[in-house]
């Protein structure tokens, strides 16, 4: 059913009113102008919902009031009311037609765009100057009424995983996953690399559950905050602590020599250890290379590792298991299995199992084009000119709750092409 205030603000013509040229020549962002809007008027308003608004003379039926809110913020501001005097304006010439194609003009004394691409490292380039940037987007909630307006009973991107079976696994995560069990099953050293949001730590669970259910390996986890201070001291205390009630030798050797007692007693017992590490791009060179003594240590036939060791870190962690640009860690490189974690294969399964976990359909809430475009739009190339996915989950959960608060806001029946063009 169409929103009761149906309205077709996409299909409106382009045609800027002053007060764009006012908010261009003031240097005023739209982001910033929703946030005050939000903030005086005291409900949600999206930076589309602006830029609609001094684009194409768009009137929002549920705000009634907003140019007047815009008014009384861009007169608070005191470079707006210069702009004003000068042009010997009042405050309702800001919403007369301005007659010229300001379409791709960008605000006064703003720095030429830079667009930052998700991985850190290699520079990114997306092929349209106007997309979003990704990077630093503050997590969108599927409001309330929008959730009423496509029938679902809570947001299917908040606390979305409480079991195994709510994770999306394409080929890609297969991988990852049979590579983790691989290397907690037979002593291997594996860095898992990717995006913030890309799944690691999901992926991580699913490995974890399945292993406690096998029995045979036992996960160690360093308990420590900051990173940066891991030592082989801190390593040695972990394992030691997480396989045993002994306490810890003091000098290092015999802290050494009790690791090595303690995986020797494990592995003759048929049962493994896994040392797994997150936020593993913030270790030191040092703490990289009494990981790879510790994944020396063997038992008395010299054929079998006593320790599998997983690295999880996000891009940086690729970066610095890089021999061209750290060739002192090669020792460590050269022993070290990288896995890195693509973006999703397919964005309309991974959406469709969302929204099927809280009993929405997929062709009921988000149209075919919308996902074709939307796929399109998470797609950057590297300093090679090479194509990679950015449709990790969370930046797809953000951008399908925004849509999707987007299409009620515009009283459209479902997400659309038109819709995620505007975000």
């Amino acid at each position: 059913m169409k929103h009761p205030y149906a309205i077709t603000a996409f299909q409106m013509e382009f045609a800027p009113l002053n007060i764009k040229s006012c908010v261009l020549d003031c240097d005023i962002s739209q982001a910033e102008l929703a946030r005050e809007l939000e903030q005086d008027m005291g409900c949600k308003v999206s930076r589309v919902t602006v830029n609609l608004i001094i684009n194409r003379g768009y009137q929002p039926k549920t705000m009634g009031n907003i140019r007047g809110a815009i008014e009384r913020i861009l007169l608070r501001n005191e470079t707006v009311a210069a702009w004003l005097k000068e042009r010997q304006f009042s405050p309702a010439d800001l919403w007369k037609e301005l007659g010229e194609e300001l379409r791709q003009v960008n605000p006064s004394g703003a720095a030429q765009r830079v667009i930052k691409g998700l991985c850190k490292g290699p520079s990114i380039t997306l092929g349209n100057p106007d997309e979003i940037n990704h990077d630093n987007q503050e997590v969108e909630m599927v409001n309330p009424e929008a959730l009423r307006h496509f029938k679902l009973f809570r947001d299917p991107f908040r606390n979305d995983v409480q079991k195994a079976g709510d994770i999306h696994m394409d080929d890609d995560r297969h991988y990852i996953e049979a590579a983790m069990m691989d290397a907690a099953s037979y002593s291997g050293f594996l860095a898992v690399v990717g995006e913030v949001g890309c799944g690691k730590s999901t992926i991580r669970k699913r490995v974890i559950e399945q292993l406690r259910a096998a029995g045979d390996v036992h996960i160690v986890y360093p308990e420590i905050l900051d990173k940066e201070r891991v030592g082989s001291g801190s390593l040695c205390d972990a394992i030691i602590m997480s396989i045993s009630a002994e306490k810890p030798k003091i000098k290092h050797e015999q802290k050494a020599r009790q690791v090595r007692g303690l995986l020797m007693e494990r592995t003759q017992n048929n049962s493994r250890c896994c040392l797994v590490v997150e936020e593993a791009h913030r270790l030191s060179v040092p703490a990289f290379k009494t990981l790879k003594q510790l994944h020396e240590m063997e038992d008395a036939t010299g054929y079998k590792k006593l320790l599998g060791i997983i690295l999880i870190g996000q891009s940086e962690l690729g970066g610095l298991l890089d021999e061209r640009y750290h060739p002192e860690m090669r020792e460590v490189i050269r022993r070290c299995q990288v896995a890195r974690i693509n973006g999703l294969q397919n964005i309309g399964k991974y959406v469709e199992k969302k929204l099927s976990a809280v009993g929405g359909k997929i062709e009921n809430i988000i149209d075919a084009e919308a996902l074709e475009l939307l796929g399109k739009r998470l797609v950057a190339k590297d300093e090679q000119n090479r194509t990679f996915s950015t449709a990790y989950p969370l930046t797809v959960n953000h951008y399908i709750a925004r849509a999707m608060n987007l299409a009620f806001e515009m009283g459209e029946a479902k997400v659309t092409a038109d819709v995620v063009t505007a975000i």
